[in-house]
């Protein structure tokens, strides 16, 4: 495991006495009187690392941690402690969202709330800054207590526009990481640049991660250290490598009749799109501004070899280099209009600055995108979806992530993996067990076990039965802070009034992104 992310709080000698967890010997020898902190009392508790469901738990917390797991029966309540009964209910760890970005979203603390009300209590900051790092160092970048943690963040996204050469990213790089950035992120620079500010990165001792700039290979990237691609590219990046016709399509990239217009160069649009469009749906973009997109799309498409796929997936699994695929974020691109997005009762905790700003962009998606156009896309989705499977068949390491609408967007990750063909358990795994490895920090999270930090969602059914059964939220255990149900209904309510005030968080101006 790389030392870049190894970032959070250490458990370090961890011998809970009783005395400190408020425990004392009851007159039985074989019971235990709790007498302070949270008890979830007959749960049934899942395994994250195989499945295995151990029911009829006593669930201690104290301070904030998982005191100690006992069987129902040896537990006895009393004083202050909060006694749950959680009896047909299944314990599993908070989900992770490891691609997100309500840190410098225009209304952070709507975010944090629908992101705790589904039961999200770790994010990966995809997004940073100079002055959100500073933010962190002076202890002030979350001021809501309502809030998931914030488990690692970059500095400034590797851009054309501060990483234009190699020197000015390797410098970017370097600077980074004195601000104490968590990682590197990249999202559209030149292939020689993508190599050197991984190089520097490597350096540096930072993760690198992102997106696949055009024109690099993602089996190159993953043998010089990329750590984790995001997006499965996106679009045809990565599907290159998985393509019958490879080399063809490299060469015509090295070489094209037309240099396409590059993927995210957010100061070369199409006409009557700002960056905050673009942001919304770069597939959009694209195809607007780059008339070689869809052909080289479709071609990709009708050239996937399911052994070339797994080629790349060996490589993957070789040089450790991790994939979030955000399914949700790349359908909700390539079917911009689609009625579940344009209908999605979800906008509603969202500030009327970016419902308009989705508004906007879908009715675009509608007006530009032909019939033609989304017979290719449609295809490319397909592909994308399969992909998803080989990856987790050959043993890919994968994490869930969403990229969308803050907390709902994730449980539409959840459905989608599932399509995917991907099991309950796994895709369990990919928002506990997996990030809490990924990030270095088995020790304090991903599973439910004393000692562990008591971030935890309880559920009405079983989660391995059925990946629908991880939307059914019963409680959240938040830093030891327990969540009721109607607590979580009543945090959902207040985020929703709050967004009927147009004065709330207005979006930046598109030259402020």
């Amino acid at each position: 495991m790389r030392a870049g992310f190894r970032i959070a709080r250490q458990v370090s000698g961890l011998t809970l006495g009783l005395a400190l967890l408020g425990f004392a010997a009851s007159a039985s020898a074989a019971s235990v009187s709790v007498t302070d902190g949270l008890v979830l009392d007959h749960v049934t508790v899942v395994d994250t690392h195989d499945g295995r469901l151990s029911p009829d738990r006593a669930v201690v917390v104290v301070d904030g941690r998982i005191a100690r797991i006992l069987a129902a029966r040896d537990v006895t309540v009393g004083g202050s402690a909060r006694l749950v009964d959680a009896r047909g209910k299944f314990l599993v760890p908070g989900f992770n969202d490891m691609h997100a970005h309500p840190v410098d979203s225009p209304d952070p603390e709507g975010d944090y709330a629908m992101m705790l009300v589904n039961g999200i209590t770790g994010v990966r900051q995809m997004s940073g800054s100079p002055d959100l790092l500073q933010a962190r160092r002076d202890g002030k970048l979350m001021p809501y207590a309502a809030a998931p943690e914030i488990l690692a963040m970059p500095g400034t996204i590797l851009t054309f526009a501060n990483a234009g050469t190699v020197d000015l990213a390797r410098a970017e790089v370097d600077r980074q990481k004195a601000e104490g950035a968590d990682f590197i992120k990249t999202i559209s620079v030149s292939p020689p640049v993508f190599f050197a500010a991984l190089d520097e990165a490597n350096k540096v001792g930072l993760p690198y991660v992102g997106h696949l700039s055009q024109g690099v290979s993602a089996t190159q990237a993953s043998k010089d250290g990329m750590r984790s691609i995001e997006h499965l590219g996106p679009i045809e990046t990565l599907l290159i490598n998985c393509s019958s016709d490879e080399d063809a399509i490299w060469a015509s990239l090295a070489h094209p009749a037309a240099p396409p217009v590059a993927r995210l160069d957010l100061n070369a649009l199409p006409k009557g799109m700002d960056r905050r469009q673009a942001v919304a749906n770069p597939v959009l973009s694209e195809i607007i501004s780059d008339p070689t997109a869809l052909p080289r799309i479709e071609h990709v498409a009708d050239t996937f070899s399911e052994a070339k796929c797994r080629e790349a997936a060996k490589v993957f699994i070789t040089h450790d280099t991790w994939q979030v695929p955000t399914l949700i974020r790349l359908r909700r691109m390539l079917f911009g209009d689609d009625p579940q997005y344009v209908n999605d009762p979800d906008l509603r905790y969202l500030p009327p600055g970016s419902r308009q700003l989705w508004k906007t962009v879908d009715q675009q998606f509608a007006d530009q995108v032909t019939p033609g156009d989304r017979a290719i896309l449609t295809k490319l989705w397909l592909v994308l979806l399969k992909t998803t499977m080989i990856f987790d068949q050959a043993g890919v390491r994968m994490m869930a992530g969403s990229d969308v609408v803050g907390g709902f967007s994730l449980h539409h990750e959840f459905d989608l993996l599932g399509e995917a063909g991907l099991s309950p358990l796994t895709v369990l795994q990919m928002t506990t067990l997996n990030g809490a490895e990924f990030l270095g920090r088995e020790k304090t999270m991903g599973s439910v076990e004393a000692g562990k930090d008591a971030n935890l969602v309880l559920l009405d059914a079983n989660p391995i039965a059925g990946v629908q059964n991880l939307h059914r939220i019963f409680a959240v255990v938040r830093a030891g802070t327990y969540y009721s149900r109607s607590d979580l209904d009543a945090l959902a309510a207040h985020t929703e009034e709050r967004m009927k005030t147009p004065a709330v968080a207005a979006l930046p101006a598109p030259d402020d992104l």
